[in-house]
């Protein structure tokens, strides 16, 4: 079994201070490639761009990992990221939007995808952008008021439909994690709710809690407003292993032989 030595700060410092060999048993599913499909904070910033939870995750399994996280993507764009990525080679996805679905803005500004994108939607974007900052300085949003990016309701079959399309896979649905712009949180947990209730009602689901963890560690976890540093980024990969250990359908994590 693996044993932690005192001076590993996680889970996965110390799975990764060792050589993991694997002995798969009857019964016991190991990644053996992972999709990552998501926003920002699944594609990583900074330092940890191209070093996010999804890519520690695979060295801690051995596995092939392919991050298609997208700055600034939704729901929406989602289950097209997912359409165009999806193979056989992954036995394990995770989807993760919600930060800016559950962004609010101007009611009637259209929203224009970041993916697949073209020169044309990169010029209606920034025609969109003016717009929304004229409608602000003219007190538009609260004359007319304000919407989620993603309505609940479209949030809610756009995961639906990508959890179908997944087939039987292993899903990964993490939680959003708070923003420090606290007037966002509300809207935010509205919408993890809709991922923890999707999960319950889907055996190969996995749903990952995070978001009472990081908003009682934000002064360790951030390396901005909305993003994780490398210690939330671990702690993330933490909470991966916490969360398969419960699942029945995956079984044991791989332990150190």
């Amino acid at each position: 079994m693996v044993s932690f030595p005192g001076k590993e700060k996680s889970i996965l410092g110390a799975l990764l201070a060792y050589d993991v060999k694997v002995n798969e048993k009857p019964g016991v599913r190991y990644m053996k490639g992972i999709l990552a499909v998501g926003d920002c904070i699944t594609l990583g910033t900074g330092s940890c761009l191209g070093n996010s939870y999804p890519e520690r995750i695979g060295r801690m399994f051995h596995a092939r990992v392919s991050n298609f996280g997208k700055t600034m993507c939704t729901s929406r764009e989602g289950k097209f990221l997912l359409r165009d990525n999806l193979t056989e080679k992954y036995d394990c996805v995770i989807l993760q939007f919600g930060i800016a679905d559950a962004y609010t803005t101007f009611k009637y500004a259209p929203y224009i995808l970041y993916y697949p994108d073209n020169l044309f939607r990169k010029a209606i974007r920034n025609i969109v952008k003016k717009y929304k900052k004229l409608c602000r300085k003219h007190g538009l949003h609260e004359r007319f008021g304000e919407a989620n990016v993603i309505p609940e309701d479209e949030y809610r079959a756009n995961f639906q439909l990508m959890v179908r399309m997944c087939g039987n896979r292993l899903i990964i649905l993490p939680e959003t994690i708070p923003h420090l712009d606290s007037f966002r949180n509300p809207y935010i947990k509205r919408y993890n709710k809709i991922l923890e209730d999707i999960a319950a009602d889907s055996k190969n689901c996995c749903f990952v809690r995070l978001f009472e963890s990081f908003l009682a560690n934000d002064t360790i976890f951030y390396l901005d407003k909305g993003h994780p540093n490398d210690a939330g980024y671990n702690h993330i990969a933490d909470e991966f292993i916490r969360s398969l250990e419960n699942m029945a359908y995956w079984g044991s994590p791989p332990k150190k032989i």
